[in-house]
């Protein structure tokens, strides 16, 4: 798709590395500035609890990609992640359950799949239409 055929208000931001997560909050906010209040703070938790999980278990976070659709409108979070060479197999952690009931809560739909040794995450949040 070029950048002449995306719908209005698209927008995508990428992030690599361990410290990302301050630009990344902004840049969300940013990307979020027509929405409510309220929609921006779900999507912000969305966001921290995915990179906050990339690094359980013995993972390493290895990046994010925040997009914004006009059609549906909705936000789209994707999260990768480097699978331990071994991986620990652990019990549910009182942390890990509260992040996915955050996950059921807020996001509109999500899926997470492996292959080799990388985990991708991705949520959506369905956003409000523009008035």
């Amino acid at each position: 798709m070029t950048e002449d055929s995306r719908p209005p208000g698209a927008a995508t931001a990428v992030f690599n590395g361990p410290d990302t997560a301050e630009a990344a909050r902004v840049t969300l906010r940013a990307m979020l500035a027509h929405v409510p209040a309220p929609v921006v703070g779900d999507a912000v938790q969305l966001m921290d609890e995915l990179v906050t999980d990339a690094t359980r278990d013995g993972a390493s976070f290895r990046a994010l990609r925040l997009g914004l659709a006009a059609h549906p409108p909705r936000l789209r979070i994707d999260v990768e992640r480097d699978e331990p060479d071994e991986p620990r197999i652990t019990a549910m952690s009182p942390e890990r359950v509260e992040g996915r009931f955050l996950l059921e809560e807020l996001a509109s739909t999500w899926w997470s799949h492996t292959l080799g040794s990388i985990s991708v995450t991705r949520a959506e949040l369905a956003l409000p239409l523009p008035r």
